[in-house]
């Protein structure tokens, strides 16, 4: 009796981790087609958005990888579901089952799921009103960068130096894109009070002129504007320049180079603080 049902476990035993195994091996399969899935779908998106570029209507690049980088995550959730209901498939769990539970608790999935819906209908907004593309350079809510990816969820951008930032849709309120239009670049130079004004505003217009004939980048000016603030130890000339998209900070950095050296030249200082002092003797009877 006790050899029979000794067989008897180890035959279930058996059995038991057959099925374990092959269901791992189911598990794993589906893994394996969801990401060789997602990597064929990926070259696909992206040699038909390369075929399209070529094409006769044509769009611009940034506009095509926004495009690109939406399709990439649209496909990427549609392979996400499939794998995770063919996985819940295993379980026995039947999707309309699912549904019909969560039919059931659907006010509690409609609260948990309230901010998911406001960030895909606002990354939808995002693109249809093409506020910004892939690649454009951006602030979003005070931070600062180019943008690397846009999704129905989330916005990627990339700062100059302190890393990537991930926004959902929804929490995006202010968007200032430097990328679309001109720019101004507007640079501020600072002398002291008692020097010759007509003498530094006469190099600055020669400065103007300089730049304006080296550079490419430059939509309007550079102009002196003039005197724009007095305080007591200085005084502020405004040189302005309208530049195109992204080129304002090398056209201020060239312009303030170019001030340097014609302050050297012409044995101008540049302004520091000044201190008055009134001693006085005390009279004694």
């Amino acid at each position: 009796m006790e050899k029979m049902w000794a067989d008897i476990y180890h035959k279930l035993v058996e059995i038991y981790d057959i099925k374990a195994v092959k269901f791992l091996l189911d598990v794993l399969k589906i893994l394996i087609i969801a990401f060789i899935g997602i990597k064929f779908a990926d070259f696909l998106i992206y040699r038909f958005y390369k075929l399209y570029s070529k094409s006769k209507i044509q769009l611009p690049q940034r506009k095509i990888d926004t495009l690109t980088s939406l399709t990439k995550n649209a496909v990427r959730y549609i392979i996400y579901f499939l794998a995770g209901a063919s996985i819940l498939k295993l379980f026995n769990i039947d999707m309309t089952s699912l549904l019909a539970v969560a039919g059931i608790g659907s006010l509690a999935i409609g609260f948990g799921a309230q901010n998911l819906v406001k960030d895909m209908i606002s990354g939808f907004f995002i693109i249809f009103e093409d506020q910004f593309s892939v690649g454009d350079y951006v602030t979003i809510n005070g931070i600062s960068g180019t943008v690397e990816e846009i999704g129905l969820r989330v916005t990627k951008i990339r700062g100059f130096s302190d890393g990537l930032h991930i926004i959902p849709n929804g929490e995006i309120k202010m968007v200032t894109n430097l990328t679309k239009d001109s720019m101004m670049a507007v640079v501020n130079i600072a002398f002291p009070i008692d020097e010759d004004v007509d003498k530094i505003i006469e190099g600055l217009q020669e400065i103007c002129e300089e730049v304006k004939k080296s550079r490419d980048d430059l939509i309007e000016g550079p102009t002196v504007l003039g005197i724009t603030d007095m305080q007591d130890s200085k005084l502020v000339i405004m040189v302005y320049a309208k530049t195109q998209p992204m080129q304002k900070w090398a056209v201020e950095r060239d312009i303030r180079y170019r001030v340097k050296k014609m302050f050297d030249q012409k044995n101008i200082s540049f302004p520091y603080p000044r201190t008055t002092v009134i001693l006085s003797e005390k009279k004694t009877n």
